[in-house]
């Protein structure tokens, strides 16, 4: 995810005799003049500078659909969260907090973006421009490391099975959570306490912040990724498979589900966030030119379809997590088999077990076969 930093309020100063409005943006002074400020005041002035009709009426239904499917997904999955105690497992709590952020997304970002970007369209250095910004930098900043969260705990329940539990507890899921939300809060904080000449510290602060997430949840993936392999080789080079170690070969499937879902999961981030890093390196290209009206044509015209991209990925989010959790897909039934096409995939008498419960039974029976990280180690 990637928050962006193009809009701060703008102050005055008087260069040569005439009077220039100044964007501070990090490392570079933008100059826009007061006919460019007044391009962005006044939508009629300069028509091709703002979206059109058909852009504001197609944008409008993107958002509206991405609002509503982020809005109900994550409440679902909320909603069967609380009411299951098998889903309330050490895991689930971390993709629980992942859909809190991408409700607030859908339920608030979503709505006042459409508002403001497409048919309001206010002026760059507005309160309400700013007020918009300051939500998303908090909705953006806590789902990236939601996301951060979940990758590192399918890492260490993968990587170390038979250590997850002592390591992972509720105690250290729920500090690490809190922290998640208040660093998030503290990074939208940041913007009202700083300076304006202190604003470069956020960009800066916040590119280390996103390249160190996107740093862990890669290396999380090899990790993941890796694993996985050696567990598949160590089962294709059993003489006879029905012999192979039952321990290993229930850990294994998990881990492909595992790598299955993280990599949906990352490939929704990247093909959703990819598009706002590519404005970013040509803005900054804009800037180094002082490219003025290619500047703002590039967000008041192309940064909406951008966001619109970016923010899907919290409608894709809980889609990904039913269809490739058991769980939540098993619960979803039970609680909706009322509806006549989920009224004859499930039986009253059939219950289900969470991926932990499962997990817990493959510890229990692993005294007699060995630690696999320590078998991994040997080998």
């Amino acid at each position: 995810m990637v928050v962006i930093f193009f809009i701060l309020p703008a102050r005055s100063q008087v260069l040569a005799g005439e009077e220039k409005k100044i964007l501070s943006i990090p490392k570079f002074t933008f100059f826009f003049s007061a006919e460019a400020v007044h391009h962005l005041t006044m939508n009629d002035s300069h028509p091709d500078k703002h979206l059109s009709s058909a852009a504001s009426i197609c944008l409008s239904v993107w958002f509206s659909l991405s609002s509503f499917v982020a809005v109900t997904g994550n409440a679902i999955v909320l909603w069967l969260f609380f009411k299951n105690e098998s889903l309330r497992t050490i895991s689930n709590c971390f993709l629980a907090s992942l859909s809190v952020a991408d409700f607030s997304v859908g339920i608030f970002v979503d709505p006042m973006w459409l508002a403001t970007r497409c048919w309001i369209q206010p002026p760059l250095h507005s309160l309400m421009m700013e007020v918009i910004i300051v939500l998303w930098i908090h909705t953006s900043a806590a789902t990236t490391f939601n996301i951060c969260c979940v990758s590192v705990d399918r890492f260490i329940a993968i990587r170390f099975p038979f250590r997850y539990q002592d390591i992972v507890t509720k105690k250290r899921c729920y500090a690490v959570i809190i922290l998640v939300w208040f660093s998030s809060l503290g990074l939208t904080f940041l913007t009202f306490f700083l300076d304006r000449s202190k604003k470069a510290m956020i960009f800066y602060l916040t590119c280390i912040i996103y390249t160190t997430s996107l740093f862990v949840v890669s290396f999380c993936y090899a990790s993941i990724f890796k694993a996985a392999r050696k567990q598949f080789k160590r089962i294709i080079a059993q003489q006879n498979p029905r012999k192979c170690d039952e321990n290993i070969r229930v850990l294994a499937v998990h881990n492909f589900k595992a790598i299955k879902t993280v990599g949906f999961v990352l490939g929704a981030c990247i093909f959703t966030w990819m598009p706002s890093l590519v404005l970013i390196i040509v803005g900054c290209y804009h800037i180094l030119t002082k490219d003025e009206s290619e500047m703002l044509e590039l967000f008041l015209v192309a940064w909406p379809w951008v966001d619109a991209i970016a923010f899907t990925s919290s409608a894709i989010n809980p889609l990904i997590y039913f269809f490739r959790n058991g769980d939540f897909r098993r619960a979803c039934r039970r609680a909706f088999q009322w509806l006549p096409c989920l009224h004859s995939d499930i039986s009253p008498e059939i219950g289900f077990t969470s991926e932990r419960n499962q997990n817990d039974r493959i510890t229990r029976n692993s005294e007699t076969n060995g630690n696999l990280a320590s078998q991994e180690k040997r080998e």
